[in-house]
C-alpha cells in the first residue's frame, strides 16, 4: 500500500473483532514508533502492550468508562518518562528557551514557582510521544488494522493499572485491532482552506 493511500485510509476504529493481532505485524508496528524522532533525541517514551482483557477493561474504565475500547484484542499504552522539576532547569537550557519563546517567561517563572512541581512536568511531557503514537496508527493502518488514539483517560489511574514507576506516565491509549464496524465517511477540508503562500491572507 502506498504512504499516501495509508493516510486517506487511516479512520477512528470503535468497534473490534476478536482476532489477535498477528505478532510479526505487532513487532511492525512497535518498531515504527521506536523510530520516531524526538527532540535531541531523548527518546523518552515507552510503549505497554496489553493483551490481557480484564486489564484492558480496568483501561477502559479509566478512559471515561468507553465500553467499546474493550473490544479491542490490543491496547498500545503510549506512556512517556517524565522530566525533571522545572524549578531546576537550568537558564540556559534549550528545552527551557523554547517554552519562553512559546509562552512568556511571566508564565514559566509562575510554573517554576508553582507548589506542585510534578503536574507543571505532566504538562510538558506528553507532546513528543504524539508522534510515535501516530506512527502507531498509520503502521496499524498499512496492515489493515484499526485504531483509535485516545487521550480522555485518568493518567494517574492508567498508569497505576500498568503499574508505571512514578517517574513514568501513561498519556495516551491506542486500541488495535481487525476493523468489525464501516467508518463513515468524514470529509476534509480542501487544501486552499488550510494553506497559504509566504504571508496569511497575502
Amino acid at each position: 500500500m502506498k504512504y499516501m493511500d495509508v493516510i486517506r485510509k487511516r479512520r477512528s476504529i470503535r468497534k473490534f473483532k476478536p482476532d489477535p493481532v498477528p505478532g510479526e505485524v505487532l513487532d511492525d508496528i512497535l518498531e515504527s514508533a521506536r523510530l520516531a524522532p524526538s527532540g535531541r533525541n531523548r527518546q523518552p517514551w515507552v510503549f505497554g502492550v496489553v493483551t490481557d482483557k480484564e486489564e484492558i477493561r480496568a483501561l477502559s474504565a479509566a478512559a471515561g468508562n468507553q465500553t467499546w475500547i474493550a473490544t479491542a484484542p490490543l491496547v498500545i499504552a503510549v506512556c512517556a518518562e517524565l522530566g525533571g522539576d522545572l524549578k531546576d532547569v537550568p537558564e540556559n537550557d534549550f528545552g527551557l528557551k523554547v517554552y519562553k519563546n512559546w509562552y512568556t517567561p511571566e508564565l514559566i517563572r509562575y510554573l517554576q514557582e508553582f507548589p506542585d512541581q510534578r503536574s507543571v512536568t505532566l504538562l510538558f511531557s506528553s507532546g513528543q510521544i504524539r508522534v510515535p503514537a501516530e506512527h502507531i496508527c498509520l503502521t496499524a493502518a498499512s496492515y489493515g488494522l484499526g485504531s483509535c488514539w485516545i487521550g480522555n483517560l485518568d493518567i494517574h489511574k492508567t498508569s497505576n493499572i500498568l503499574g508505571l514507576p512514578d517517574n513514568y506516565c501513561c498519556f495516551f491509549l491506542i486500541p488495535v485491532g481487525y476493523p468489525d464496524m464501516e467508518p463513515p465517511e468524514i470529509e476534509k477540508k480542501h487544501l486552499a482552506e488550510i494553506t497559504f503562500n509566504n504571508r496569511y491572507g497575502g
